[in-house]
């Protein structure tokens, strides 16, 4: 990334723009980290067994930790995706003029939002049920308590990727309807 902000800003001077693209990108993954980091050192408090089964991340004394590193790298992956498809959404090639940058920056909340809603929400919505047969697939190798923190701890991290799925649809959905509407704008930050 680094390489390719140089060479646009050698070839473009102060038109180039990839550079604020990138940082955009890794701003993302920078939230991304943040949520996921907190998000994974909650829940491995909550069914350490998640991440020790789940994750295959080892047991003991240090598991909170090595748990809250897990989600900060899973994080910047989910972050620098969405940073990109935004980017994408709200800068690409088109007859449309893109998005400024602080406009995008505005944006972030959507998907974030998204993520930390569904972890809240789906859990309290859908806690009851099992479609993945969890409880049956845990017997025998933990304890009933445990199963039942096992799929609380399942259904936050699967509202957290809904949720965050459906904050980058919004996201993507409210940049074009902006772009279509906005007039050719500075591309100030």
């Amino acid at each position: 990334m680094a390489i390719a902000a140089g060479v646009d800003l050698c070839r473009h001077g102060r038109s180039a723009t990839r550079y604020k693209e990138y940082l955009f990108v890794w701003l993302a993954g920078f939230i991304g980290c943040l949520i996921g980091g907190a998000n994974d050192l909650i829940t491995s408090s909550i069914s350490p067994d998640y991440f020790s089964l789940g994750k295959g991340l080892p047991g003991g004394a240090a598991l909170k930790l090595r748990a809250a590193i897990y989600g900060i790298q899973e994080g910047l992956s989910a972050g620098i995706i969405s940073g990109a498809v935004c980017v994408y959404a709200s800068r690409g090639k088109t007859a449309v003029p893109p998005l400024c940058f602080g406009r995008m920056l505005r944006l972030l909340w959507l998907p974030a939002g998204g993520a930390v809603a569904g972890a809240v929400l789906l859990p309290l919505i859908a806690s009851r049920f099992d479609p993945m047969r969890l409880a049956a697939k845990l017997d025998g190798i933990i304890a009933a308590g445990p199963i039942v923190q096992f799929r609380r701890v399942w259904w936050i991290h699967t509202g957290l990727y809904s949720g965050l799925a459906a904050g980058l649809l919004a996201l993507v959905v409210l940049v074009l309807k902006l772009r279509r509407a906005a007039p050719a704008t500075a591309d100030g930050a």
